[in-house]
């Protein structure tokens, strides 16, 4: 069964072979790497099940994006050694957040996972590039509900951010992930959360290093030198920021 579901995951993600490279992806080219967490059977299983539950989206189509998830799940298990609940602030389908679900079988967790997100795209602040950005999203709150039907811990709250996070009672936060696509937005999350957020907990900020979120970019950088830190650039383009 373990390997079984490593060779599903190879099959559904096979792609025409780049001389050199193990893995292609995501704007990423990897050799010389070991990649062995792509066949972790928890990882595995996650993956594949966070990809069903995306096909409604992206035309059918989900990016290879296993480098962000891995980041995402190895975030997640270290919050299990830390005191508080899972928060993601910008859900749509629950990619990355349906992964650890299913990896970490989050149902038998004595957690909750609260999870915000209007559901229906990026707040209009009357810029052509939310108008542009929103092309690609729909009203898909019933599709999350029942991605996450099998986890009772899992917390759908529906609305506009930071507004709707008085809606969870959030004491303490052990894993943290803030993909809004806005820098105020973001700003106005981080800025009512970090307080709760959990000494050494990893909040995870999806977009932070493209080349299109300049504005997220230098919001995160000057938010982490406030605190005294700063933000990890993944290859993905991901920031990892650890409370310190």
């Amino acid at each position: 069964m373990v390997f079984g579901i490593g060779r599903a995951v190879r099959k559904r993600f096979k792609k025409p072979v780049v001389e050199g490279f193990e893995y292609t992806g995501d704007n990423l080219a990897v050799r010389k790497k070991n990649l062995a967490f792509m066949e972790d059977p928890d990882f595995a299983r996650g993956w594949e099940k966070a990809v069903e539950g995306n096909r409604p989206a992206w035309g059918g189509r989900t990016k290879d994006v296993r480098f962000r998830a891995h980041t995402a799940v190895w975030a997640a298990r270290h919050g299990l050694t830390l005191e508080g609940d899972f928060v993601e602030c910008g859900v749509f389908l629950g990619l990355l957040s349906l992964t650890i679900c299913h990896a970490l079988n989050f149902q038998n967790i004595p957690r909750n996972f609260f999870l915000f997100d209007t559901f229906n795209g990026i707040p209009d602040d009357g810029r052509e590039s939310v108008r542009k950005q929103n092309k690609v999203y729909f009203d898909c709150f019933e599709y999350a509900e029942k991605n996450f039907a099998p986890f009772p811990n899992a917390k759908l709250i529906k609305g506009e951010l930071p507004g709707t996070l008085a809606a969870a009672p959030i004491e303490k936060i052990a894993y943290l992930s803030v993909d809004l696509n806005h820098a105020l937005y973001e700003k106005e999350v981080i800025n009512e959360l970090w307080d709760r957020v959990s000494r050494s907990a990893v909040v995870l900020i999806d977009d932070y290093a493209f080349r299109s979120n300049e504005e997220q970019y230098e919001m995160w950088n000057e938010f982490a030198a406030s605190k005294g830190t700063s933000v990890l650039t993944m290859p993905t383009g991901s920031g990892v920021l650890i409370k310190p």
